[in-house]
């Protein structure tokens, strides 16, 4: 049955749609009846990324958002912004009853997620359908990405570790066995207002959980979101 929402998926490096979408596997049967899933496709080609091999080999091509060029950060994010408003404006063209309203991302996708959360926050992508919560798994870091956070809130009034934090409700998912994980604890702290960030840690290495019990934690967690409830809550 489709829903009357639908949820931005941003995959991981070295991946692509097809790939997140089993991965998400979990996800897709637990909000069947919830959400829509929507897949954006990463701009440039890749290498396989962290543990996509040797499970997904023959699936090729393999996507990722930024490369680690010696690129503009700038350039890298306008990519991926455009990357993902032909997702989203070809979503709404041919599902128009079907609105996005959050953003799921996976590793590097859960990164991407982050900046475009602040993008949206800071009034710099008014094409974007408004997300309402984000969902973050397995996050990486990027001080890149840090620093252009920052130089673009020195115009705010706000400080700029205040201009970076978001204030958006997001749930983010970490595993305990993750070799990512000190990163994904370090975005959390770098970017996320501790008032509207929820954690969730499950027994799992750089993957996205599996168990419905970790699921329905956040299918919780976005219910409480729906209807304008924000609590921090450690798990």
């Amino acid at each position: 049955m489709a829903s009357s929402r639908a949820i931005l998926c941003i995959h991981g490096s070295g991946s692509s749609p097809l790939i997140f979408g089993f991965q998400l596997s979990s996800f897709r049967a637990a909000w069947k009846d919830e959400f829509d899933f929507v897949y954006a496709t990463a701009p440039h080609v890749s290498d396989a990324g962290p543990e996509v091999l040797p499970f997904f080999k023959g699936v090729e091509p393999y996507f990722t958002w930024f490369r680690d060029e010696a690129e503009p950060t700038k350039e890298k994010v306008a990519a991926f912004n455009a990357s993902i408003r032909e997702t989203t404006d070809n979503w709404a063209k041919t599902n128009p009853q079907s609105r996005i309203v959050g953003v799921l991302g996976f590793s590097q996708g859960a990164l991407a997620a982050t900046v475009l959360l602040w993008q949206q926050q800071m009034g710099r992508v008014p094409w974007l359908p408004k997300l309402d919560f984000g969902v973050l798994i397995c996050s990486g870091f990027n001080y890149a990405a840090t620093q252009f956070m920052r130089d673009g809130s020195r115009s705010t009034e706000e400080g700029d570790e205040d201009a970076i934090l978001i204030r958006v409700p997001t749930v983010h998912l970490h595993g305990r066995q993750d070799w990512a994980h000190k990163y994904s604890k370090k975005m959390l702290a770098t970017h996320y207002s501790p008032k509207h960030a929820t954690v969730i840690e499950f027994e799992g290495q750089h993957e996205c959980p599996r168990k419905l019990e970790v699921i329905r934690k956040v299918t919780e967690h976005i219910a409480t979101y729906s209807k304008g409830e924000v609590n921090e809550i450690i798990s």
